[in-house]
């Protein structure tokens, strides 16, 4: 496409803006901040994303095509793990016309940017309610790479609910950048506890036995700072379990 301002010639696929949108944001910053603001004007916050039933009034337009997105998003981005320029494709947007004439096709930047965080935000408070009614939770750490070579460190948790049932819950996958020291693994992994605040409800974690894992948690996530010989069952901190370690040390 060509862009009214500049007259700079932009390329991408058909039904695909992300170049000329990278154009606007860098070429055109004022521009795309007006763009950005008529996208994002009309707010999800008051929409019931779990609740489907029928209500008693035709909603309007614009709440018809929010509840579109959010289903687009629940349905096909999470559920059937479909990447976020599927909505941008030239068949899906055909597709929405013919089932709605009066469908407004949705960005995939607003897809990850607007709508996805309010799953999340809307899980993680759900996760902290649960975890909240808990007494005692152990943790499963371990880190894992892309295609890409990048880090990530992933933190759940598992529990016994009141039926005695086991149940596990992700906390993090958190984007793990160097240093790999068992320093900065002790840091995340602290974070993401007092983020649920259950920092005192963790009775073990279990991991393998990297020698950066085994110095991240050798002390316990409790040792008091001003008693250097204090040990992880002296402060009631979790321990090491290496009970999933194979023989060979795999």
């Amino acid at each position: 496409g060509l862009c009214k301002s500049c007259k700079k010639r932009n390329t991408d696929q058909t039904g695909i803006y992300s170049n000329f949108n990278k154009h606007l944001k860098r070429a055109h910053l004022s521009e795309y901040k007006q763009f950005l603001g008529r996208e994002t004007e009309h707010s999800y916050d008051d929409l019931e994303i779990n609740n489907y039933n029928r209500k008693a009034y035709l909603p309007d337009v614009q709440e018809k095509q929010n509840h579109l997105h959010l289903s687009i998003a629940k349905n096909l981005i999470v559920k059937c793990k479909l990447p976020f320029s599927f909505v941008e494709s030239t068949g899906v947007r055909s597709f929405m016309k013919d089932t709605n004439i009066k469908y407004n096709p949705v960005s995939s930047r607003k897809i990850k940017h607007t709508i996805i965080p309010i799953f999340t935000n809307d899980l993680f408070r759900k996760i902290s309610d649960t975890l909240n009614e808990i007494s005692y939770v152990s943790l499963t750490i371990d880190g894992r790479s892309d295609r890409r070579c990048r880090s990530f460190l992933g933190v759940t948790a598992h529990s016994i609910d009141n039926k005695m049932m086991p149940q596990a819950y992700l906390l993090d996958f958190i984007r793990f950048k160097s240093p790999h020291s068992g320093e900065h693994i002790y840091e995340l992994t602290e974070n993401v506890l007092e983020r649920f605040n259950i920092k005192d409800k963790v009775f073990k974690i279990i991991t393998d036995n990297a020698a950066n894992m085994l110095n991240a948690y050798k002390s316990g996530l409790f040792t008091d700072e001003t008693t250097e010989a204090t040990t992880a069952e002296e402060s009631f901190g979790p321990d090491v379990d290496p009970a999933l370690v194979d023989d060979d040390g795999k």
